[in-house]
């Protein structure tokens, strides 16, 4: 996408928040049902997710890690913002790496220590 499409693209979005400052402030939701075993189905709007218990703390590997969602998250929202002030800037990202990392001591998550 060229800095003109993007900028066309959002021209009347920013009208519509200049005008009405409400209309840009958006809940967003994330649902999640406890399933079999112990594991919570996300509907992510494109896919359903299914997350359990990461192996340090039990689980067996074949579902997805809460934790590394929420990093998935952080990255995949970084990357689309980076992109899109980029593209409006006019700026060429000819390459781009964002990366998250979050430590997790599983002694808490396994009740070993506080």
């Amino acid at each position: 996408m060229k800095s003109e499409e993007l900028r066309a693209l959002q021209a009347p979005l920013k009208e519509k928040y200049k005008e009405t400052p409400d209309a840009a402030v958006i809940t967003l939701k994330a649902t999640g049902k406890i399933s079999d075993g112990i594991s919570c189905s996300v509907q992510t709007g494109r896919a359903l997710a299914k997350a359990g218990l990461h192996p340090a703390s039990g689980g067996d590997g074949s579902l997805v890690c809460s934790g590394d969602m929420l990093l998935e998250a952080l990255v995949a929202c970084a990357g689309v913002t980076m992109g899109a002030v980029a593209t409006s800037l006019g700026v060429n990202l000819r390459d781009a790496v964002i990366t998250a990392e979050g430590d997790i001591d599983f002694r808490g998550t396994m009740a070993v220590a506080k």
